[in-house]
């Protein structure tokens, strides 16, 4: 739909936007409100991500986008390991002009609380999430835009400063949901104690402590339509909780959290019969490469504005590292960045130990087990001390540096490198924001290879953002139970709209 109407109105500004038109593409039929479906008792999802936010505009963990995805909508969203964006909200987007977006948004669009969902709503939401600006979310993906304009309540309009073949996808991410204006703060970031009203594909009927419970949407217009009455997302303490339950069958889905030791065990028996079952009866679905481990320096972490002792702490890893860039296989333009094995020596050029302090998410699989193993490599230096702590941010402050168990908003290679492009070394602001501003206004597939080539280039030598490793996660459906490949976001968040028992 974008195409034709670049194609109709545009001819004289194809340069200009021929990169852009690519993205905002509606191949399905008109959305329309979710059909219920019989269910007995709610789906049980566990996982030992904690959802710690739940107002969209201040989300920064991959948990807290679970809520996110299935409660908000956004104007744009896409399938996992998809590259051409898809309306949601929106019935379309297109651009009009090389620095303007316009969307229309699908009619009879409500707020759970059944407040008209309109353009100024929309309007309202972005402009909250870009002024709130929390450190770690989304919000800096839509940082080109100069102001939005709403001449009726369904039509949007984005204008830009400059060209930007991203924003679109910035609409796609989690800053980009459509929050109430008529209910939310427009300068404070709302608490999880209160209500909490999207529009999303499921309403929370309660979220406290370890579990949210979401309840269909019974006027949901969008592109995600959910096929259960109810689901149950509960968080476990650890590998074990979850192996427990699969054994006693009380969860329809385990989501992350199962250690190493017990996805190898699952895995061989899975691979022991035709049907891909553990031998409780869950079958085994694996994402490839979906899972991305890296090490951040903390951008408030005195020692991070010293050359010598990022590269060594770089070369210290080297030898375990198994993703060689910031973004990840199998991300449109990656290239190998970062060097992968050998026996590479860190040089120590200080006499004295360093203290470091290494943050780790206690609640991620093995959480503990790889950041001893980051630990032990360090010390080995012969120049670093290494303390660990448990941290529930991926900027806290009290770390050094912090391992990310990370998942991009949204599978581009922008988003992946967004925490670096957020907090560059000072001395390489200028460069990196003048890359990244060639990048956002190239319009040819080889211009846009070389942009994001130069990207990586260039965070590979501050070397502030060390990717470490790329895996496979699974997801362990009980008997009964279906999700399909489109049960998740764009960047392979868990969306539980697909989730059903047959």
């Amino acid at each position: 739909m974008l195409g034709s109407r670049l194609r109709a109105g545009l001819a004289a500004l194809t340069v200009a936007v021929l990169a852009l038109a690519a993205g905002c593409t509606n191949d399905n039929p008109e959305p329309g409100p979710s059909q219920s479906s019989p269910t007995s008792r709610p789906l049980m999802v566990l996982s030992t991500d904690p959802i710690r936010q739940a107002d969209p505009a201040a989300v920064t963990d991959p948990a807290s986008v679970v809520l996110s995805l299935n409660v908000f909508q956004r104007l744009m969203t896409t399938e996992p390991g998809q590259w051409a964006l898809k309306p949601d909200a929106a019935k379309d987007c297109a651009w009009t002009a090389p620095t303007v977006m316009t969307c229309t948004l699908n009619q009879n669009l409500r707020f759970h609380n059944g407040h008209e969902l309109t353009s100024s709503d929309v309007k309202f939401s972005i402009q909250r999430a870009l002024r709130l600006d929390v450190r770690g979310s989304s919000a800096s993906l839509l940082s080109t835009l100069r102001r939005i304009e709403t001449p009726d309540p369904l039509t949007v309009r984005f204008v830009l400063s400059q060209v930007d073949n991203q924003f679109a996808w910035g609409l796609a991410s989690p800053a980009a949901s459509i929050v109430d204006e008529q209910v939310y703060n427009a300068d404070e970031v709302r608490a999880n104690d209160q209500p909490i009203v999207g529009s999303g594909a499921f309403a929370v009927a309660s979220f406290a402590d370890n579990e949210l419970l979401l309840e269909r949407n019974q006027t949901y217009v969008g592109r995600t339509p959910p096929r259960s009455d109810a689901v149950l997302y509960r968080t476990v303490a650890d590998s074990a909780a979850l192996e427990d339950a699969m054994k006693k069958r009380t969860a329809d889905v385990v989501w992350r959290g199962l250690s190493s030791a017990a996805i190898t065990r699952y895995s061989r028996q899975a691979a022991a019969n035709e049907q891909n079952t553990t031998e409780d009866g869950y079958r085994m679905q694996t994402q490839t490469g979906t899972r991305v481990l890296m090490l951040a320096w903390s951008p408030t972490s005195r020692h991070r504005r010293t050359p010598a002792l990022r590269s060594a702490v770089a070369v210290a890893l080297q030898g375990d590292r198994t993703l060689d860039s910031v973004v990840p296989n199998g991300i449109p333009n990656h290239i190998s960045a970062f060097p992968v094995g050998g026996s590479a020596k860190p040089k120590v050029t200080w006499s004295n130990r360093i203290q470091l302090t290494l943050g780790y998410d206690a609640t991620m699989p093995d959480g503990r087990d790889i950041a001893t193993q980051i630990r032990t490599r360090l010390e080995d230096t012969g120049g670093l001390s290494v303390r660990l702590r448990t941290v529930d941010s991926t900027t806290d402050p009290g770390a050094d540096l912090i391992v990310l168990d990370r998942k991009a908003w949204t599978s581009t290679g922008l988003a992946w490198l967004q925490p670096y492009l957020d907090a560059p070394p000072p001395a390489s602001a200028g460069t990196v924001a003048n890359l990244e501003r060639t990048y956002q206004a190239s319009s040819g597939e080889a211009d846009q290879a070389h942009g994001m080539a130069s990207l990586q280039r260039q965070a590979a030598g501050d070397r502030v953002l060390l990717p470490m490793s790329q895996s496979d996660e699974h997801l362990f459906a009980a008997p009964g139970v279906e999700a399909p490949a489109n049960s998740f976001g764009p960047g392979w968040q868990l969306g539980v709209w697909g989730l059903a028992r047959v």
